[in-house]
């Protein structure tokens, strides 16, 4: 249903007054020359924001303010999106944050925020400072986003009148932003009373424990602590001390039951990486900066919980999440690389001095500040956040974030993880909340986590949850099984269905010996179980019964069904590994086969062996996805199974194929830059060593700097070849280096400059077809051959009027065209450029007369 909107802004007045035929003679007289570029309305009744007319210079950018560098781009475009007629006038539409993108969606509206930082901040780099337009345009968005409060003071999401938690806990923080900057600017001073009342009611209704958000347990614990965030902020800048009281209340009331009994938060009621890490940790750091001691309780828990649930990869790449325990997002990895730009965790750091095991989850101090000189030094033009992309938390996160840890401080908390600690382990723990049990075990050869239990039901977020074992870490292999949460075939074991993996509820039971021996074990005394013990479950959906049996040096996973089947084993594989199954064949990365026969494989990669064998001899198929992460260094494949009923399946680690006595021979670098028509920055090194002892794993160095670390597989003297890709390079020239690495020492390679001369976009040519002085005409850019770009832009007069994405097929020719329409009589001149992560390149003028 549509909502009603106030007239309390000038432009309103002028169209409740004014007759329709003279606001558009006015609006086409005042705002003719107004670029259209971006808009999502005609620009009649309020001007549209100007787009960027050039490049900004990184240079000037302070080192905190790095992230409001991707925002700047869409200022214009997400400002023109805002409706400037009827119905909804006001509504920020077109999909600029968040989903459904509609009318009654208050999340859409929370970017008032972020357009109001750059009408309210004076900087060199920010044209939009007192920007009249921005301001007429965040004042019509004002206006529609506190009309569209409902009485009790929350906001709705999914539907019209019908209150939201999140749309109410985040508006809160983004209003309160609002309404500082505002304030502090002497901007809209007439809103303020509005933005004020409005933010006092939706505090009021964040803190009311009568309400559903607070039942207990308590649900969707990241919006809950971002609406105290906001409540806090609104009790603040007011003042108001009966808010504060009850904000400090709440606190409390949210540690006690926002918390599961296995230490991870609400999400609603299970746990869940991204919605716990990157959402709601960085909130408890707002919280513990406001002086509230029970965020920092929270995090504390929750960081703990994290250390079980996600490992570090020993090349250092990274964490690998426990994808298989989320429920609601399927996280898959977290890398150090500093990207203040995006990172949405940064203010989590805040917490690393009450919380320590955190610093294990950031990159250093000395990885930021490197990061920033090299952000500033690039060349390339600012790349603009895309749509969905744009969550206004990260740039108020970032821009006050400090800075990290050093090494030795992260090193530090990354030996307190507890499988680094210790090698012998098992953890249990019940999330309380709901029937689910999570059981962790630590054994000598690996480490390996498992998902049991019942959902709350099939629909929603839990359906993503995937029952069994869900990631098998070796200390020196890394993680060689990993089970996600996002597609059909996300499953170890079992899977007679692609349905029955989004409807799987499991009866288990624990046993004091392998093989459901030895007598059931309470639940209160599984973490006794230090030696050789299992745990079985019963799928209840299929029938099928699953017995996992865990030793020091190996395991075993039992699978009976009542039909014939298949079962699936989610391999995550590594540039360099070698699989050999039974028969000889050997597949690598990337590739697929299908086969007979087959009794088992051998994966090998650096220094370790995992072996894994089949009972008896069943015909698979070994497929990759598409699922890659770390730099395409780690992808999912998937080892389909086939049974007649029942399975055995042992997974044994061993030491390495080939234990050298001497250092490896040495290898020699090369690159194909330039092999593919251009050297534009994208490429690949390779590492050979032709014939002698091999290596374990090399590390890629390029300037000197460490960038890749690969494993390999030992058989000497046979031959062993690497591949690192190399993406996004500006011009200049790179020198590579690399070390070859066994048990008996450390080599250095070969080395090999790479000269990349073309990264930036080949030179584009602009052409019209107005060869009779029309007023409609169209201009069209043509890239020959050379490197592709990303993005176009089209100029006329000097002022931006066109921008599109391109489809980039380095090194194959691109064309792109702009329509123009309604030009009067006069000489217009036009240039347009190409853009892409390296640099910009510019057409030469072309003049168009229009009689």
């Amino acid at each position: 249903m549509p909502r009603p909107i106030p007239t309390t802004i000038s432009r309103r007045a002028l169209i409740a007054s004014a007759g329709a035929a003279s606001i558009a003679a006015i609006a086409a007289r005042e705002f003719h020359h107004a670029p259209a570029a971006y808009a999502t309305s005609e620009g009649n009744v309020l001007a549209l924001v100007d787009p960027l007319s050039s490049e900004p210079d990184r240079s000037a950018f302070d080192d905190t303010e790095h992230v409001f560098a991707a925002y700047l781009p869409i200022v214009a475009p997400m400002a023109n999106s805002i409706r400037d007629e009827e119905p909804h006038y006001g509504w920020m539409e077109d999909g600029w944050w968040r989903s459904p993108e509609q009318p009654y969606n208050a999340r859409e509206m929370e970017q008032v925020a972020t357009l109001t930082w750059f009408l309210t901040h004076e900087r060199s780099w920010n044209p939009y400072f007192r920007d009249p337009k921005l301001r007429d345009r965040i004042e019509a968005a004002l206006s529609y986003y506190l009309a569209s409060q409902l009485p009790d003071g929350s906001w709705s999401e999914y539907q019209w009148d019908v209150p939201h938690l999140a749309p109410t806990g985040f508006g809160s923080v983004a209003l309160t932003t609002t309404y500082r900057d505002l304030h502090e600017a002497g901007e809209l001073s007439d809103w303020l009373p509005e933005i004020e009342a409005s933010v006092r009611e939706s505090s009021a209704w964040l803190v009311d424990r009568s309400r559903p958000h607070w039942r207990q347990p308590t649900p969707y614990t990241n919006q809950v602590v971002a609406g105290l965030v906001g409540a806090s902020m609104t009790a603040d800048l007011f003042q108001d001390a009966n808010l504060a009281a009850q904000v400090s209340e709440c606190w409390e009331t949210l540690r006690v039951h926002g918390i599961s009994d296995a230490g991870h938060s609400h999400e609603p009621m299970a746990y869940d990486f991204d919605y716990s890490f990157i959402v709601a940790m960085p909130d408890l750091a707002e919280g513990a900066l406001s002086g509230f001691t029970e965020p920092i309780e929270m995090a504390r828990s929750m960081a703990e919980f994290i250390t079980f649930a996600s490992v570090l990869e020993p090349d250092r790449s990274g964490f690998l999440h426990w994808s298989a325990a989320s429920a609601r997002i399927p996280a898959f990895t977290l890398e150090w690389e500093p990207n203040e730009v995006l990172d949405r965790t940064s203010l989590g750091r805040a917490l690393i001095d009450d919380v320590p095991v955190l610093a294990a989850f950031h990159p250093t101090d000395g990885e930021i500040l490197t990061a920033r000189e090299a952000w500033k030094a690039n060349p390339g033009p600012i790349m603009p956040l895309p749509k969905k992309g744009t969550s206004p938390r990260t740039w108020m996160h970032s821009s006050k974030a400090p800075l990290g840890v050093s090494e030795s401080e992260r090193e530090d908390a990354i030996a307190t993880l507890p499988y680094l600690a210790s090698d012998r382990f098992t953890e249990y723990r019940q999330a309380g909340t709901i029937d689910l049990d999570y059981l962790f075990v630590r054994r000598p050869s690996y480490y390996i986590t498992t998902l049991l239990g019942r959902r709350a039901g099939h629909s929603g977020p839990y359906q993503r949850l995937r029952m069994g074992p869900g990631l098998l870490w070796h200390p020196a292999m890394g993680a060689v099984v990993h089970v996600l949460n996002s597609n059909n075939e996300d499953a170890w074991g079992p899977f007679p269905e692609v349905s029955s993996v989004t409807q799987v509820e499991v009866a288990r039971t624990y046993y004091a010996e392998p093989y459901r021996e030895g007598g059931r074990v309470p639940a209160d005394q599984i973490g006794d179980l230090e030696g050789d013990f299992s745990a079985a479950y019963l799928d209840r959906t299929n029938g099928s019964h699953v017995v996992l049996s865990f030793f020091d040096d190996s395991f075993v996973q039992d699978i009976v069904t009542d039909d014939p089947g298949r079962a699936v084993v989610p391999l995550l594989l590594q540039p360099g590994d070698l699989l050999t199954f039974s028969d000889g064949t050997e597949v690598t990365y990337g590739e697929s086969v299908e086969l007979t026969a087959i009794t088992g494989f051998r994966l090998e990669r650096g220094v370790g062996v995992l072996s894994v064998d089949f009972e008896r001899a069943s015909t698979i198929t070994f497929d990759t996805t598409d699922r890659v992460r770390m730099s395409n260094s780690r992808r999912q494949h998937l080892v389909r199974v086939e049974h007649e009923g029942s399975l055995r399946t042992t997974y044994a680690f061993e030491g390495p194929a080939e234990t050298p006595t001497q250092a490896p021979a040495s290898g020699v670098l090369s690159s194909d830059n330039g092999h593919h028509g251009t050297d534009d920055g994208n490429y690949d090194v390779t590492m050979n060593l032709w014939w002698g002892v091999n290596a374990h794993a090399m590390r890629l160095f390029e300037n000197g700097e460490l960038i890749a670390h690969r494993n390999l597989v030992a058989r000497s003297p046979q031959a062993q070849s690497i591949s690192v890709p190399i993406r996004g390079r500006h011009n200049g020239d790179y020198h590579y280096t690399a070390e070859l690495i066994n048990a008996a020492g450390t080599v250095q390679t070969g080395d090999v400059t790479v000269q990349v001369r073309h990264a930036d976009p080949g030179v584009p040519v602009l052409s019209h077809d107005n060869h009779s002085g029309a007023a409609d005409f169209t201009l069209t850019t043509n890239m020959w051959w050379g490197t592709n770009a990303d993005r176009y832009r089209l100029y006329e007069n000097g002022n931006l009027i066109d921008e599109k994405a391109l489809e980039n097929d380095t090194p194959r020719p691109q064309a792109v065209s702009t329509e123009i329409n309604g030009r009067e009589s006069g000489t217009y001149r036009y240039r347009s450029e190409l853009l892409n992560a390296s640099g910009v390149t510019g057409s030469e003028e072309t003049r168009v007369l229009v009689n």
